[in-house]
């Protein structure tokens, strides 16, 4: 028996060393040890990745969450979820590729089968079928009595109305989540949704829409871009008082229906995310400047014969009548001299400020997130304080526009805009313009109606105000020949309690011999939209003579 020596002791080097074949037998069997363990890593692995795979599968199906419904101001429909159908299949499980593919071209599309042979062959155990199956092509797939084939019931967005408020509304993705619009809104507010007759299963969110009004605006924009041959057309109905957002539309559009279409170029709602150099309407920020600044009366004679030069430019008036202006003519006659000579009267600095006041130096905030940013001068000199009084060389969202002339008819104040119903209270705002200056701005929006360039906007039986705008669009090296025309309006204007605001983006003639002015196509649309919305609001017209109740004997 061999002994081990001590640690003080010299191992013996000539001691009988261990048999060749043993070495090669434990090292044999080290290395079978080693592959039974790599086989054994391998099978894990494997089976860690179809289970990945199995995992992010039921993950897609858990994200198809329920929503809440949208409804308008009046319990409305704007947006709610059905119940459809996803299919999906194993392709460990099919038998025949080919003849899967070939039953399931019985039930669905060319198109939803494309490509479905490779899936179906794949080392895979999950793949996607088709999404969005109705309950009839659900009866057909199980009637087909394919193996490998699985159907799962889960919501789906639709929209009732279509395109009809999709600038408002938005979209959701194929997973139910929001994406754009209110529907965004909701996933970054969950609380907002409240329940429907005390059941928590069943939720709503109530905007301040309503679908009526949305309906006859979007209608009335598609007729005037088909009409006018437009590149693009928008409208916007806001309360003045509140600042709630009644309808809100532009085109082009899509159908949230059909998500796609979405991306196509052009779609997005430029009412809110673009901005425009609007023109002339801008004259009521200049003359409402100049009147609260004590800057101008009423009752002002203002030089609008001579030319005003700036810089290398002279601006000429061609509405100048050979004789001096009041402030109300300037405005009724749209005078860009005039509200020039206004501007200059009130000073660069002045303007500036009251820009900011009135929130279009900055993007507004809404429940839809914030507006496309305001472009303005980086140095604000002289001529650009003349040219902003008319309308160019200041570019804004035309929803910001809106909020903002807003406070110069409601007696003042700048109201906060939003999405959602406020029940009929005043939003608290900063004045802006004194009761008096507001008081002459609803003034001369009544004139410009009844006997200025806003003419075609009058709609029997109701008192509409408003002021019309013409911008040539800005170009490289100056501006096209294009233009945008607009209308902002309001009524009634004894008292006014909505503003609409209509925008044209290249509107063409008519016909031969008319013009694309803002007063031959914005402002008859306003008038339309005027004369379709004022009864389903509740404002009643005028009586007229013939309609006085008779005197009874």
């Amino acid at each position: 028996m061999r002994r081990v020596p001590p640690l003080n002791e010299v191992y013996d080097m000539t001691a009988e060393p261990t048999p060749a074949w043993r070495m090669r037998a434990l090292s044999l069997a080290l290395l079978g040890a080693f592959v039974a363990i790599g086989v054994q890593l391998t099978s894990l692995g494997r089976e860690v990745a179809v289970a990945s795979r199995m995992m992010s599968a039921e993950q897609q199906v858990r994200h198809a969450l329920s929503r809440p419904d949208i409804v308008d101001r009046h319990g409305r429909m704007l947006a709610s979820d059905i119940r459809v159908y996803w299919l999906f299949a194993d392709p460990t499980q099919i038998l025949d590729a080919d003849d899967t593919v070939e039953k399931l071209s019985r039930v669905l599309s060319a198109e939803d089968v494309v490509g479905l042979r490779t899936k179906l062959r794949g080392p895979g155990r999950f793949e996607w079928v088709k999404r969005g199956l109705t309950p009839k092509q659900a009866a057909d797939v199980h009637d087909l009595g394919l193996p490998g084939l699985q159907l799962i019931e889960e919501p789906q967005r639709v929209y009732p109305g279509g395109a009809t408020a999709v600038h408002i509304l938005g979209h959701t993705n194929v997973d139910n989540q929001g994406l754009a619009g209110i529907e965004k809104y909701i996933d970054a507010n969950p609380s907002l949704p409240e329940p429907v007759d005390g059941v928590a299963e069943r939720s709503r969110v109530r905007l301040s829409l309503d679908l009526r009004i949305q309906y006859a605006l979007h209608e009335e924009v598609m007729f005037a871009q088909q009409r006018y041959q437009a590149k693009a057309a928008g409208g916007i109905v806001l309360d003045v008082k509140t600042g709630e957002v009644i309808a809100m539309a532009g085109l082009p559009d899509y159908d949230p229906n059909r998500r796609e279409e979405s991306l196509t170029e052009g779609r997005h709602n430029r009412f809110y995310y673009d901005a425009y150099e609007m023109g002339s309407v801008f004259k009521t920020f200049a003359v409402a400047n100049a009147l609260d600044s004590g800057a101008a009366r009423m009752d002002d004679k203002i030089d609008v014969l001579t030319p005003l030069r700036m810089g290398r430019f002279t601006l000429y008036d061609r509405h100048a009548k050979k004789r001096y202006f009041t402030v109300e003519e300037i405005f009724t006659h749209s005078s860009n001299t005039g509200a020039a000579r206004l501007a200059l009267a009130t000073g660069t600095e002045r303007q500036k400020s009251f820009f900011a006041k009135l929130g279009l130096m900055q993007p507004m905030s809404t429940e839809l997130g914030p507006t496309a940013r305001p472009l303005f001068p980086e140095r604000w000199r002289e001529v650009n304080t003349m040219t902003a009084a008319y309308g160019h060389g200041i570019s804004v969202p035309p929803f910001a526009f809106a909020v903002a002339n807003a406070a110069l008819i409601n007696g003042g104040t700048r109201v906060e805009p939003t999405f959602l119903p406020r029940s009929g209270e005043r939003a608290p705002g900063e004045r802006v313009v004194s009761p008096e200056t507001s008081a002459a701005m609803r003034q001369m929006f009544l004139a410009n109606v009844e006997h200025g360039t806003g003419e075609q906007a009058k709609v029997p039986g109701y008192r509409v105000g408003g002021k019309t705008g013409t911008a040539w669009k800005p170009a490289k090296g100056g501006y096209s020949d294009e233009v945008i025309t607009s209308f902002v309006a309001a009524f009634p204007m004894d008292d006014p309690q909505y503003l609409v605001l209509i925008v044209i983006d290249e509107p063409k003639p008519e016909a031969a011999g008319k013009r694309n002015e803002a007063g031959h196509n914005a402002a008859p649309t306003a008038g339309a939209v005027i004369k379709r919305i004022a009864p389903m609001l509740g404002i009643a017209p005028a009586r007229t003579f013939d309609e006085s109740p008779q005197a009874s004997y």
